[in-house]
């Protein structure tokens, strides 16, 4: 009788479940673009830490002026030298990290686990998002 009050106690049953299941395997940092710092130059926009955006998400820097050019509908250039994007429109700062915010969570982050371990390949027509972090790959809408 007592297995069967065990059995059908919630509390119990739940706090059983903790115990088996092991703890997330997280660092506890927690993953943050840094903002754009923008000036603007005539009726030109530039983003001066471009590459340091572009080195913490782990995204090669040609592959983001490409979505940010796109999204824009503009031309523009990277300088690798200096780690500078050039925009040929003015653009405020909130609107570029708006578009780097929506570029992290559609091509950085894992869908699976929320982990921002992750590698962006092209196979084909298609880019896939390999996770490091729990070995999920994901088909991506290409841009």
């Amino acid at each position: 009788m007592a297995s069967r009050e065990i059995l059908y106690n919630y509390e119990a049953l739940l706090k059983r479940l903790y115990e088996k299941v092991p703890a997330p395997a997280s660092s506890g940092e927690r993953f943050e673009v840094p903002k754009a710092q923008v000036i603007h130059v005539g009726s030109q926009t530039i983003i001066r830490n471009f590459k340091e955006i572009t080195d913490r998400i782990n995204r090669d820097p040609q592959l983001v002026t490409r979505y940010l050019l796109k999204e824009l509908a503009t031309a523009g250039s990277y300088d690798p030298s200096s780690g500078t994007l050039k925009i040929n429109i003015r653009v405020t700062a909130n609107s570029l990290n708006t578009l780097l915010e929506r570029f992290v969570k559609t091509y950085v982050i894992c869908p699976t686990c929320g982990r921002p371990d992750t590698k962006l390949t092209k196979q084909g027509k298609v880019f896939i998002l390999k996770c490091y972090a729990c070995g999920a790959e994901q088909p991506i809408k290409a841009f």
